[in-house]
This record gives C-alpha cells, structure tokens and sequence, in this order.
C-alpha cells in the first residue's frame, strides 16, 4: 500500500502527542486506499479544505442512513419474527376431531324438577314455594350484574341452604338440567343414537350444558372424527321436558349453540349463536388450523410472541388454550375481590371456597373488576401458537311439522321442537403454517444491502478497517515514536577559538550548532 518504513523530521508534528500524529497518518491512508465511497475525497490533496468538509457531510449523512436502515431491519425481526402461510388448502377434514358441540339451555334450570324437589325440603320460616321458585332467579348473579338483590332474598336463599344441611353444588345438582330433559333425538354420521351415548353433561359459564366431543375433567372424551357433508354431521331434535316451562315468563324460547376447541371451556369465547324452537336452523363450519413449523418451535416464547400448551399452566384449567386464560384471569379476580369462586369453575385444582348466596352481592358490584373492564385487573394472556378456528354460518327456517319426509330422524316431532343441524360444509379445509419471516441469514443480508446502497461497505470492509485501526495504526505511532526519539538523541556540535590568536583573548566563546 506504499507506507512510509521511516518519517522525515518535517513529517513530525510535535505539538500533539505522538498518539494522536499517528492516528491522523492512519485516517488519512485509510481515506487514500478505502473501499468505502467519498472518503478519499476527504484527503484529496488536489482540492481545498471547503469540498473536504462537504464530501466528509456526505459520508456522514449517508452512514447514518445507512445506520437508520440497519436498525429499522433489525427491529422487524425482533418484532415480527414469524409469518403466516398457508400449507394447503385441501387438507382432508378426515384429520379434524368433529368440533364440539355444546348446547345450553336457555332457562337456567327445569322448573318443574325443581318445584318437585323443594317440596321435600324444610322451607324457611313463613317461605312458600312460589315465592322460592320465584327466587331461583338469583342464580344469575352468579354470571351477571344485570340486577341487584335484596338482602332479604339472598339470606332467605341461604337459609335454605342451611336448614337443609345442602352446600350450593348439591342445591344445583338437583335443580339444573340433564341432557335427556333437553335433546330429544341426536343422529351423527347418518345413524340415529341414543343422545346420552354421545352427549355428556358439562360445566360451562352458562351453568351447566349438554356437550359433545368435549374433552373436560370429568368427561369422556369419545374422539368423534369429522366428515364432511350435512349427511354425516351431528343433528339433534331439541325438546324441553318440563312441563312447568313458560316461554313467556322466563323470556326464552331456544337454546343456545356454542361451538370451540377441544379442550376450551365453553363460554362467551366460544362461536355463540342462539336455536329457536319451531325452526330448522343449520350450522355450517368451516374450520381453519394453525400449526407451526420445526424452525419456530426452536424459537423462545418471546420471539415467536406464542405458547404451546404445555408452557404456560394455569391455575384453574388443566389445558392451555386463549379462552381458558381469559376465564382463569376471571376466576383469580373472583378470588381475589370476593374470596371464592362459582359453582361451574369447580374443578378440584384448588382449596378455594365457592361462592354462596351471600356472596352474589360483591360479585355484582366487582363485576368490572371480575370480568377485566378495568386495565389493572387484566391478566397477560399469549395467544396460542396452534390452534383451530371455526367460521360458523347460520341459516334456519320455520319447522314444517305435517310436511312428508321419509327420514325416520323427524318422526315424531311436536310443537316448540328446535331441530339442529351442525356439519362441516366442505370435504377439505384450509391449514395455515406459522413460519419465520426471517433467519439470521436474511437479516445478515439486509444489513449488508443497507450499508451497500449508502456508504459501498461490505464485510470486506469492515476487515480493512479493522486491519487500518489496529496494524497499520500501531506500525505508524511505532514510527511516530521513533523520529520523535531520533531527533531528541542528536547532540549539538560546537568550535572553540585559536589559541593563538591574540586580538581575540577578550572575546566570549562561540558555540557553533550545527544541523544535521
């Protein structure tokens, strides 16, 4: 590269340190020999001191852009680090588990098994049996805060419990409904079954339902497969038997749908619809999957900004899946504001007291606390890396009762019947891949065009300067050092006077210095 081996005198500077003389021999060779674009318009000794400064303006503009780039790159990959493909749009739905199924009485319990069974419990004091019927309705708040209670309710409620000797889960079991008081006739994959082979009695937020293909602590979960085509979907003929109910007063006249996950609790995150009596309603799926590829898996929780199932347990529900955290952030505020917990969360996982009547009013007034309106009872929920989605379309018209059908499934039906028809309406479905949106490699890439476009660096470069500021600097602060000591070591030479020379004795001595 044509270095100096030795510096003239005149190339020493010696009113700065010999560190700093070196490192400006240093930048001006590197600015001379650089790769990078502009710098050795810098140094030019063909132009003035005017375009240096400009063309050094330029360099630094374009690196800092350069720099703005790099950093902009860098943080999309740190933000969004995955993208979604879709794998494949004709996926058998033979793969799926047919998705479950639950259905919810719209009346919270069967009026004429209750009224059967308070007739055998000891009523409190000047309570009558109407009156207690009547006060069935307080079980909602439990869920809601629509109304407010009077205390006189609530302990009337409670003393019933107490002279009775009965905790508020065996108060419900004897109230609420069981599958065969509301589905009448089920038929899955064409064949017509007894609806207690297939459906199971579940806790849900609604209180209790009837399920199928759930899999829920305490429930056999019978894998039921998907096909597709309404032929070989799930329907059911939906019929109260209670003789007590009034569709007028309890201002109900259905069921409800909800359809999730496997292994989500059924509540308000499930798709929700609502099943009218005197109607044929169908509900039509399109399911869509989430999976993730082997390379985001290898990633940690706070790159991919997702969790598996087995990541992250909570404290109320065994499986992890979006919906349960949310009702598991419900049921810790619950415990948190009011010291308890409802009924339907009651799964065994905990010590936790459950909530009795006379908790119903500071459920109600916490209910914005409970259900996280407020941000500081909010909870950090990740969302699922895989996971099933379900589009659920709903079509229904009125039930024709006298109409001819040969199909034996809609024998017998009466007024106020609901029949339902629930199937996934194609044979394939769509699979979506949660993949990287970028490696180490691409981001390596788009670092190394940033610094292209603006400044001409590459990897090589960022080796010569490197070997600039480290070899080359030390070899010229070694030369610095060494002219600096040569010119300090040269001692001066001087003349002395003739000694016979007398017309000078009176004379001073004359040193004599001579350069070399």
């Amino acid at each position: 590269m044509g270095h100096e081996e030795e510096l003239k005198p005149e190339q020493v500077d010696l009113k700065v340190y010999p560190f700093v003389g070196s490192l400006r021999r240093t930048w001006s060779d590197f600015c001379a020999t650089s790769s990078i674009h502009g710098l050795r318009y810098t140094r030019d000794e063909d132009t003035n001191k005017i375009v240096h400064l400009v063309w050094l303006l330029i360099s630094l503009v374009m690196f800092m852009c350069a720099v703005v780039m790099a950093h902009t790159f860098y943080l999309d990959y740190r933000s969004s680090p995955t993208r979604m493909n879709v794998e494949s749009d004709h996926t058998p739905v033979t793969n799926l588990y047919f998705p479950p199924v639950t259905i919810c009485p719209d009346v919270l319990f069967n009026m004429q098994k209750s009224k059967a069974f308070l007739n055998t419990l000891h009523l409190p004091q000047a309570a009558e049996l109407p009156g207690i019927l009547r006060k069935l309705h307080i079980f909602y708040g439990f869920m809601l805060d629509d109304e407010r209670y009077s205390s006189q309710d609530i302990e009337e409620m409670e003393t019933l419990l107490y002279l009775n000797n009965l905790t508020i889960q065996q108060f419900v079991e004897h109230l609420r409904w069981d599958c065969d008081e509301i589905l009448y006739r089920c038929r899955f994959n064409g064949d017509i079954l007894d609806c207690s082979k297939i459906f199971q009695l579940s806790k849900t937020f609604f209180g209790h339902c009837c399920s199928f293909n759930l899999r829920q602590k305490g429930l056999n979960f019978t894998a039921q497969r998907a096909i597709g085509s309404q032929k070989y979907g799930l329907s059911v003929i939906v019929r109260y038997k209670d003789d007590s109910y009034d569709p007028v007063q309890s201002y109900s006249y259905g069921v409800k749908l909800l359809i999730q996950e496997v292994d989500a609790f059924p509540s308000a995150h499930a798709a929700a619809k609502f099943v009218a009596f005197n109607t044929e309603t169908f509900a039509a799926l399109r399911p869509q999957e989430t999976f993730c590829s082997a390379a985001v898996k290898a990633l940690t929780i706070q790159d991919r900004n997702c969790v598996f199932q087995n990541e992250f347990p909570l404290r109320y529900f065994s499986d992890y899946v979006y919906p349960n955290c949310e009702l598991n952030c419900r049921v810790t505020n619950m415990v948190k504001f009011c010291g308890c917990h409802t009924y339907f969360f009651d799964f065994n996982r905990t010590a936790d007291r459950i909530c009795t009547f006379r908790d119903i009013p500071c459920l109600v007034d916490n209910f914005a606390n409970i259900i996280t309106r407020k941000k500081s009872t909010q909870c950090y929920c990740p969302l699922t890396c895989e996971h099933f989605d379900y589009d659920v379309q709903i079509s229904n018209f009125p039930l024709q009762l006298n109409m001819p059908v040969p199909d034996k499934f809609y024998s017998g039906l009466a007024k106020n019947d609901g029949v339902l028809h629930v199937f996934i309406n194609s044979f394939s479905y769509r699979r979506l891949r949660r993949d990287l949106l970028s490696n180490m490699v691409t981001l390596v890439s788009n670092l190394g065009s940033a610094f292209s476009l603006f400044v001409g660096m590459s990897m090589l470069s960022v080796v010569e300067i490197i070997y600039y500021f480290s070899v080359i600097l030390r070899k010229n602060y070694n030369m610095e050092c060494e002219a600096r000591n040569k010119m300090l070591r040269k001692e001066p030479k001087f003349a002395l006077p003739k000694a016979n020379d007398t017309h000078n004795e009176d004379k001073k001595s004359v040193f004599i210095i001579h350069k070399s």
